[in-house]
């Protein structure tokens, strides 16, 4: 999710925006670092990522660090006030730490009572480098932020190290000596909830609001008052509880064996006529408009293949093309594997009824 949504928004936007938030580190161009830069490939140093950090449980506001105080504030005067700016709205700082605050969010991944659980509030993030080279963890509850890097000097990997179990413990146990005392301790959300959101109850499977069918529910965050249709995937029929996916996740239903019978799902779908699956006539799924790909010089080019893959309101045959040229046909619940070419390319992808849909990638 975090590359999708740093395609959307450009790799230069994003770097702008954590130069922004303090970090100064950047010293090559956004097509360098390329959309790794949202994943962290690009060095930045612990004291200016602990400071982009605490401008979330500021509520936005950004406040340059100082090591020491000012000689002003040992005499006992008013110390100077610091560099600081708004880097997101208070909104964003709170649907973030809710977030990374969630323990149940992040139990599947790390499970109960690990480094990362408090008996308060904490919103935490944790991050291991490629070959295990070094591992971060880093949280702030609304008194305190901390950090914490785990490496060796030399940059040789580290052993069964990670995140959680090498830069984790320190972190947890610095949090406790840090909040010992203060009034963060005890704690049960580091935010207050701006007045434009409000608790509501969704899908879980599909997002939306939830419907009287919805097996699986949860509450969320959401924008106060905004009209919202309910979920449109789950359905009661005359066969019992009925999920109809959109058309984006027909191939992955098929392949996994989910699919409804093709009667039973026509049937409900007569009645969603106006939810989005019924909207889309013809578009692509993949590859993303704009997308960036590097044929990898290590690997055997017949296993370097983009799967293009297409949305469609009904089943039917596409024809694919790239530069003009068909590379072949395919059901539209089933992808193409195109091998990659060193270039710029249109990718153009046609139906029966004459329909068309285009976007173009690159290949370096």
């Amino acid at each position: 999710p975090a590359v999708a949504l740093a395609a959307d928004l450009g790799v230069s936007a994003l770097q702008r925006f954590l130069t922004r938030a303090g970090l100064s580190t950047f010293d090559r161009s956004p097509s360098y670092y390329g959309l790794g830069l949202t994943l962290g490939n690009a060095e930045v140093r612990l004291d200016e990522l602990v400071a982009a950090y605490a401008a979330f449980a500021r509520g936005g506001v950004w406040r340059r660090p100082t090591a020491v105080r000012t000689p002003d504030a040992d005499r006992g005067g008013r110390p100077a006030r610091p560099d600081e700016r708004v880097l997101v709205s208070p909104r964003t700082a709170f649907l973030v730490t809710d977030i990374l605050s969630d323990p149940d969010a992040r139990a599947y991944a790390f499970g109960r009572g690990s480094y990362l659980d408090f008996p308060f509030a904490v919103a935490v993030k944790t991050g291991t480098s490629q070959a295990y080279h070094d591992n971060w963890t880093l949280g702030y509850t609304r008194e305190v932020t901390v950090g914490v890097w785990v490496g060796n000097f030399d940059r040789s990997p580290l052993r069964n190290s990670s995140g959680v179990t090498g830069a984790g413990p320190i972190f947890h146990a610095v949090m406790l000596a840090a909040t010992a005392g203060r009034e963060s301790a005890n704690a049960d959300r580091i935010l207050t909830p701006p007045d434009e959101l409000e608790e509501v109850t969704i899908c879980t499977l599909s997002g939306m609001r939830a419907n009287p069918w919805c097996p699986s529910r949860a509450r969320e965050w959401a924008t106060a008052g905004a009209e919202a249709l309910p979920c449109a995937w789950h359905h009661q029929s005359d066969h019992g509880l009925l999920t109809i996916y959109p058309p984006e996740y027909r191939a992955w239903e098929v392949a996994t064996g989910l699919a409804a019978p093709a009667a039973v799902a026509a049937a409900a779908r007569s009645g969603t006529a106006g939810t989005t699956a019924a909207r889309v006539a013809l578009a692509i799924a993949n590859p993303p408009a704009g997308a960036v790909y590097s044929v990898d010089p290590t690997l055997r080019r017949e296993f370097q293949a983009l799967p293009l893959r297409a949305v469609t309101a009904q089943p039917t045959e596409i024809t694919w093309l790239v530069d003009g040229t068909s590379v072949g046909r395919a059901a539209s619940d089933q992808s193409l594997a195109w091998p990659l070419a060193v270039g710029t390319h249109d990718i153009e992808v046609r139906d029966r009824a004459g329909r068309r849909a285009r976007t173009s990638v690159v290949v370096k």
